[in-house]
């Protein structure tokens, strides 16, 4: 827990230093690149597919059940053979996706920066490149810490990815002072990539065992009835969260120029990292709530979700209310640093959108520790409609483009979560 404390004021104040660091060393074009890389990037949810939920849950229900010695597993042998199976599987089907990342994603952000960009090919594609290949081997990583993560190792993978955070925002730091410019875009994956093949290597015993153990054909886990009915739910959910999440700032800069998407980034970038640290009590628990799940505990697995989203909740409606304050008052006096940031009612309509994703994103996460997907049509529709909120929006109005997306997530995105959420949270069995 102190870990993932520690992580969470890490985030934010590194996070907000590095906000207010960058339009001091980049200028406007060179930030809506340095944010737009992460847009691009985010491609690699079709490759990933949301397999890291599904194996966090599917590890949860089976470890529940078992005994963890060090780096071994004790007790049923069925059940270990069905964990050994299924890393031995993903550490395949990871290792393929991440090349085939490398690749397409790699091909396609040179094509969109070539033809989109302003900048001369030698300032932005040799960072593109390295951006692009540490990301895939960050994806390979996914399924080792997303089975820690399933079998209770919150804490250990919490300190590994503070000090990723930490060494990463300091390289990043070093780099932009040094007038590194764009290359300080590549640090933190680079550092994250490194310090987590060290950290398996050393700390991964567990993983390392079942990748390497033999098992019982018989006791295989059964892809197709097992995984695949939920995986393929998420997977299409995961999909549509490219275009709530990453799809603005790209649409931006390549319809209203770099300096243009370089502010939408940074306001979406702080709201995104509000998020991830508010998310961080409920994601912390949802091994947990499978557990709970398997067990039958459903009192108890209703008194921990109710405490820990009001945590989450109450976060990051402060956070969000601080962010949207701040950025009302500073240009209210004219600062010229806010003309390098979105302007004040883009802030307002992204700060409530993140509150009511905070909402969203909870009650899916008690729904998916079920090894359930009932968000799909949620996610599909939200998707969609963000899609073209995005596009057409992008065109005209960035403002308009915000306070639509704040209208879609308020009026359907948000009514529809939780009325299949109430129905899982009365479930008596």
């Amino acid at each position: 827990m102190l870990m993932t404390l520690l992580f969470r004021s890490w985030s934010i104040l590194a996070g907000a230093a590095t906000v207010l660091v960058i339009p001091f060393f980049l200028s406007p074009v060179e930030q809506g690149y340095y944010y737009t890389f992460a847009g691009i990037l985010g491609l690699h949810i079709f490759f990933e597919l949301g397999l890291s939920q599904v194996v966090i849950q599917l590890v949860g229900h089976d470890v529940a059940h078992l005994r963890i010695l060090g780096a071994r597993l004790e007790g049923d042998e069925a059940r270990i053979d069905r964990l050994a199976s299924l890393v031995q599987l993903l550490r395949r089907w990871y290792v393929i996706a991440a090349a085939l990342f490398a690749l397409i994603g790699g091909l396609a952000g040179s094509a969109f920066f070539h033809f989109r960009g302003q900048l001369p090919v030698l300032e932005w594609a040799p960072v593109w490149i390295v951006l692009a290949l540490s990301t895939a081997v960050n994806l390979a990583y996914m399924p080792a810490l997303a089975l820690m993560e399933g079998t209770g190792q919150i804490g250990h993978v919490a300190r590994l990815r503070l000090l990723q955070s930490a060494i990463g925002y300091a390289g990043l730091w070093v780099v932009l002072f040094s007038g590194g410019r764009l290359w300080a875009a590549a640090v933190t994956p680079l550092v994250s990539a490194g310090m987590t093949a060290y950290w398996l290597r050393h700390q991964g015993g567990l993983y390392h065992w079942l990748r390497n153990k033999s098992f019982s054909a018989a006791h295989r886990i059964d892809w197709r009835k097992e995984v695949l009915p939920f995986q393929w739910r998420i997977a299409a959910s995961w999909i549509s969260g490219y275009f709530i999440f990453y799809a603005f700032t790209p649409l931006i800069f390549s319809h209203q120029g770099a300096a243009e998407a370089g502010r939408f980034g940074m306001a979406m970038t702080i709201f995104n990292s509000v998020s991830a640290v508010g998310m961080s009590w409920v994601n912390a628990k949802s091994p947990t709530f499978g557990m709970q799940i398997s067990r039958g505990e459903r009192r108890k697995l209703n008194a921990l979700f109710l405490s820990v989203f009001k945590r989450s909740i109450a976060f990051t409606t402060l956070a969000s209310m601080t962010v949207a304050v701040v950025a009302f008052s500073l240009a209210n006096h004219g600062l010229h640093f806010m003309q390098r940031v979105a302007e004040p009612g883009i802030i307002a309509s992204l700060a409530a959108v993140c509150i009511i994703n905070c909402v969203i994103f909870s009650v899916a996460t008690y729904m998916r520790a079920h090894r359930e997907e009932p968000m799909l049509p949620v996610s599909v529709a939200s998707g969609l409609a963000t899609a073209f909120i995005a596009y057409v929006g992008s065109m005209h109005s960035v403002l308009l483009m915000s306070v639509g997306y704040l209208v879609m997530n308020l009026l359907l995105a948000l009514p529809w979560s939780m009325h299949l959420f109430m129905r899982y949270f009365r479930r008596t069995t």
